[in-house]
């Protein structure tokens, strides 16, 4: 099975050409690597420019955001279907930057599928308490973003596990605690739709991921992939990263 890393290159660079550069030399590492797949998720003013050159099959464009609403009276949002329409098959749905509630998480997931793209969805807590009350947290966001799902549309989902506590530390939190969480969401996944699509679903982690401390990551047990942050537009720091993950 291929790592699946998404590139979240938040609100960078500042131009075009910078944006067509960057892609230029992800697209030709990648030509070279067997066991990774590529999703970038650019500013959406890049999305349909950067799905127009490419016509391959290792690297997919993903929103990182879209409305919550399908009424065009929304001044400056964007749609699922404008996305699809632009060349994006992905969109990142609750990212902690975003700030959504979880009525928008169970929207936004809907509205993706409704529109035939997949949605990374992005759940975790805060802070850790001692007594686990975090974990009762991440349960009721997995389960109010399917809750407009069929089953069969729950099999294509990816979620990202980022502690929100995490990003942008110079280190990931432990691999131990990954590992147990990553395993508390398959759990709850199982519990509701069956095993065979709970083992399957992609989880990702997300949360300070760079090039010194990829493998270890990709090394965990159930981490199907990683979304990295601000060493996606960092290529040589990026490119460094899908090398050791392809040997990974």
């Amino acid at each position: 099975m291929k790592h699946l890393i998404v590139a979240n290159w938040k609100m960078s660079p500042n131009d075009p050409k910078r944006a067509r550069d960057i892609f230029d030399i992800v697209k030709g590492a990648v030509a070279k690597l067997r066991s990774v797949q590529i999703i970038i998720a650019p500013p959406s003013i890049f999305l349909q420019s950067l799905a127009s050159k490419y016509k391959g099959n290792k690297i997919s464009l993903c929103a990182q955001n879209i409305s919550s609403s399908e009424d065009i009276a929304n001044t400056g949002s964007l749609s699922a279907v404008q996305v699809a329409n632009s060349g994006g098959r992905y969109v990142m749905i609750g990212h902690s930057e975003v700030g959504d509630t979880l009525d928008n998480l169970r929207v936004k997931t809907f509205l993706t599928v409704k529109h035939g793209m997949i949605p990374i969805i992005f759940i975790g807590e805060s802070e850790r308490d001692k007594l686990g009350k975090y974990l009762k947290n991440i349960k009721l966001q997995i389960n109010t973003a399917l809750k407009e799902l069929q089953t069969k549309e729950v099999e294509n989902v990816i979620f990202c596990y980022e502690p929100i506590w995490a990003i942008g530390q110079d280190d990931p939190m432990d691999s131990y605690d990954i590992h147990a969480t990553v395993l508390y969401i398959r759990k709850v996944l199982i519990e509701v739709y069956g095993d065979k699509i709970g083992q399957n679903i992609n989880i990702l982690y997300g949360g300070s991921v760079n090039s010194n401390n990829i493998k270890d990551i990709l090394s965990i047990d159930d981490v199907n992939g990683v979304v990295t942050g601000r060493v996606s537009t960092d290529t040589e720091e990026f490119v460094e990263l899908l090398k050791i993950a392809n040997r990974t």
